[in-house]
């Protein structure tokens, strides 16, 4: 089967066919603002994970076509985005507990929530509030990694076992190193690039319906919300693209996780 993972990051299996903005043993450098390098009917399988919500609404329809024209009839797409319903719910959930019990960890939670919505859409610095917060410490740890799961642990781990405060750059940089990988996003915080041009800011947030919408306007049909470790994708369990290095938990637990078939 042809495999196609766009926007990988760090994210990868040398089974599939990897693209991104870097180059690499098992990644070949691709700009998704330009088509996609596959003529039509040629693929069983695109992915992408957390990439939909970095471009505008206008590239992403753009995007979603190209990825259903490389597609054979019959093949598969899935697609993980932020899931910002879920961030709503809990929003609501953790304001109306702030505010009328004052339960001080759903007010830690409720800032955070706050964060997921808005930061970063509207960041003009690397790391935005977000990391602005960790560095303070005004969060509830616990939470923040139930929510965004090891996609933090840069951010997280600040200090190390003697409490050496490390910077962000220097941590990112030994992740990056460990990785042998250059993703876009990290590449935002290492170079101090502005947040708004570099791919780290947000352009749009999706939800269940504004996806089904987005994917249907296209031709994509059967829309199935699935968990981070099932798929139609055969032998997807290999691959292991959604799931967390350390467990059996998804590595982006705020994800919608969604399949169509063209």
């Amino acid at each position: 089967m042809k495999l196609v993972n766009i926007g990988c990051g760090h994210h990868y299996h040398s089974d599939w066919i990897n693209l991104d903005l870097y180059r690499s043993k098992f990644v070949t450098y691709h700009d998704i603002k330009n088509k996609l390098p596959f003529p039509a009917n040629d693929v069983d399988v695109v992915y992408d994970s957390h990439l939909l919500e970095h471009i505008t609404k206008k590239e992403a329809k753009r995007f979603i076509d190209d990825c259903y024209r490389i597609l054979k009839p019959g093949g598969i797409m899935r697609v993980a985005i932020p899931d910002m319903e879920m961030i709503c719910r809990e929003y609501l959930s953790n304001l109306d507990k702030g505010f009328d019990r004052g339960d001080q960890k759903a007010i830690l939670n409720y800032m955070w929530n706050k964060i997921e919505l808005f930061d970063q859409v509207i960041r003009r610095k690397n790391g935005g509030e977000m990391l602005d917060t960790i560095k303070k410490g005004e969060f509830n740890e616990d939470y923040v990694r139930s929510r965004n799961g090891e996609e933090l642990e840069p951010m997280l781990d600040l200090r190390n076992n003697k409490g050496r405060r490390i910077s962000f750059k220097e941590k990112m940089s030994d992740f990056l190193r460990k990785e042998n990988q250059l993703s876009r996003f990290a590449a935002g915080f290492i170079k101090k690039a502005d947040p708004q041009r570099s791919g780290e800011a947000h352009r749009w947030m999706y939800d269940k319906l504004d996806l089904k919408i987005l994917l249907e306007s296209v031709g994509f049909r059967d829309f199935t919300i699935v968990k981070y470790d099932e798929s139609r994708i055969p032998r997807w369990d290999i691959y292991a693209l959604d799931k967390a290095h350390g467990g059996n938990y998804p590595r982006k637990p705020d994800s919608l996780f969604v399949e169509v078939s063209k």
